[in-house]
C-alpha cells in the first residue's frame, strides 16, 4: 500500500473505504468460496433482497427539523438517506451480505450471529427517508461497532428474519457450549463457517493496521503543529 492510498481521506476523517488493489485481492482470496449461489444451494436458514440503508454524517448530525425539510424537497434528496439493494444470506453461524445473488464474495464482513442483537423499526423516523416503493418495514441488526438497518416488502418479512435470526443465534449458542452434539449440522454449513471465521480475521488485521497508520500521522501531526524546540532547552 502506498501512502498516496493511505492518505486518500473522506471528508468525515477516516480512511477512504476504497482499497488499494492489493488490499482487495487479500480480501477476495479470503472471501473465496463464500459464493451465494453456493451458500443459497446449500439451503440456508434465510435468504433473500433486501434494502440497507446509508446515511451521510452530515444528514445524521442535522436537527430533526432539518431532516424533514431534506426529504421533502427532491433536489435535496442527495443529502438524505438512500436505500441500496442487498442479498442477505443466513447460514450456518453467519449472517453474509452480498451485492446481488450472483456474488462471488461477501460484502463487508459477515455477522458473527453469537454478537448480534435483531430489532423491528417503524418507517416514521427521519433518519430511514423515505422508503421505495414495495417496502414497508424495516428490522434492524446490532453489532458492538454499529447498527444496520434493512428494509424488506411487509411486516411479515420482517418478523421472518428476526425470528430465524434469533432462532440461528441460539443454535449458535448452544453449539459452541458443546450442547448441540445431537443437532444436526450439513457439512456445507461448517465448511461456510470456517471460511467466515476466516474473512473476519482478514478484516480485522486491516482495520488493525489502518488504526495503527492513523495514530502515527496524528502523533507526526501533533509533533509539526508544535514545532521545534527552543534552542538550548534541554528538558
Amino acid at each position: 500500500m502506498t501512502r498516496t492510498e493511505l492518505r486518500h481521506r473522506t471528508t468525515s476523517g477516516n480512511v477512504d473505504p476504497i482499497m488499494s488493489s492489493e488490499q482487495e485481492n487479500f480480501i477476495h482470496h479470503a472471501g473465496a468460496g463464500l459464493v451465494a449461489k453456493s451458500m443459497i444451494d446449500s439451503s440456508p436458514q434465510q435468504h433473500g433482497v433486501v434494502l440497507k440503508l446509508h446515511v451521510p454524517i452530515l444528514y445524521s448530525i442535522l436537527p430533526e427539523s432539518l431532516q424533514k425539510i431534506i426529504l421533502s424537497f427532491s433536489f435535496l434528496s442527495f443529502l438524505g438517506p438512500t436505500w441500496k439493494q442487498r442479498y442477505l444470506i443466513l447460514c450456518g453461524s453467519f449472517l453474509y451480505k452480498f451485492k446481488d445473488q450472483t456474488s462471488e464474495v461477501p460484502k463487508g464482513s459477515p455477522f458473527a450471529l453469537e454478537t448480534v442483537n435483531v430489532d423491528i423499526f417503524t418507517d416514521s423516523n427521519p433518519e430511514f427517508g423515505n422508503l421505495p416503493p414495495g417496502f414497508t418495514s424495516i428490522f434492524s441488526v446490532s453489532t458492538l461497532r454499529r447498527q444496520h438497518h434493512y428494509a424488506v416488502a411487509d411486516l411479515d418479512e420482517a418478523r421472518v428474519w428476526i425470528r430465524s435470526i434469533r432462532e440461528a443465534r441460539q443454535e449458535t449458542i448452544t453449539r459452541n457450549m458443546g450442547h448441540a452434539a445431537a443437532m444436526p449440522y450439513p457439512n456445507a454449513w461448517s465448511y461456510f463457517d470456517s471460511l467466515g471465521r476466516g474473512l473476519i480475521k482478514s478484516k480485522d488485521r486491516i482495520r488493525e493496521k489502518m488504526d495503527e497508520y492513523n495514530l502515527r500521522e496524528m502523533e507526526m501531526s501533533t509533533f509539526a503543529e508544535a514545532g521545534p524546540m527552543p534552542r538550548g532547552y534541554h528538558g
